[in-house]
């Protein structure tokens, strides 16, 4: 484990992301977070522990160990948690679904629209909230490891606004396609801005992998063993994957 992330750079990210979560609390009406219960979706849901309406929601195969300890999370942040089963009928189902949206998408591109339409179209009623934008800002996927600082800023930098200037709206425009409302208070400017400010240095760190963003999520009370949970991608968590790879 590297040094402890300074604490000088800790103001100007929760400054920020104050901005964001302001917005997010304005919202009237229920507000449900699509949970996993690693550091993305767990932070979100601590942030919003003490908003009236606000639950939590997983998918996942039936008796899988991530459905088990998203359960635990929830528990340990105190807000209410739902859960459906990722069926092989129900995901090829979506897929079917959404042949519009995921036409012309890479294997994996189609495995992540559809298992994050899955969790879209199955979450109690209300206005969700996601954690996307986190592992494009600081680095948290595995394609980043390798690369040297410089390489791995740049592709980072570059994936970020390709997820702001294409991704993203297709998400929105997915979810307004199946009746919902959703939004990604990591992907709000100021906290955008406030990220890719940071020192090369600290947006890099992978030991564990968004070492910042995770003391950062720690200094603000997120309990440890969310903060340190390993990543492992919602189309991968979930089975979808798996059931599309059999499709």
């Amino acid at each position: 484990m590297e040094d402890a992330v300074p604490p000088a750079v800790l103001p100007d990210l929760s400054r920020a992301w104050d901005v964001a979560l302001r917005r997010l609390e304005a919202i009237e009406g229920p507000v449900v977070v699509l949970f996993s219960g690693g550091v993305d979706s767990g932070f979100l849901a601590w942030e919003l522990r003490h908003r009236p309406a606000t639950s939590l929601a997983t998918i996942g195969a039936p008796g899988s160990e991530s459905l088990q300890w998203a359960e635990t999370a929830a528990r340990r942040i105190g807000l209410p948690w739902s859960s459906t089963a990722v069926t092989a009928d129900a995901v090829l189902e979506m897929r079917a679904r959404l042949a519009e949206w995921v036409g012309g998408a890479s294997a994996v591109e189609r495995s992540v629209r559809t298992a994050l339409a899955f969790a879209v179209a199955h979450a109690p009623p209300g206005h969700l909230v996601c954690g996307q934008g986190v592992d494009e800002l600081f680095l948290g996927y595995a394609h980043f490891r390798g690369l040297d600082r410089d390489s791995a800023i740049r592709r980072a930098d570059s994936e970020t606004a390709a997820l702001l200037a294409r991704e993203w709206p297709r998400t929105f425009a997915l979810a307004s396609h199946l009746g919902r409302s959703i939004s990604a208070p990591f992907l709000e400017p100021e906290f955008v801005r406030a990220a890719t400010r940071l020192p090369a240095e600290l947006r890099v760190r992978d030991h564990p992998p968004k070492e910042t963003f995770r003391r950062w999520a720690a200094s603000r009370g997120l309990p440890a063993e969310i903060a340190d949970r390993p990543k492992r991608a919602l189309q991968f968590s979930s089975g979808v994957d798996r059931v599309l790879g059999r499709g």
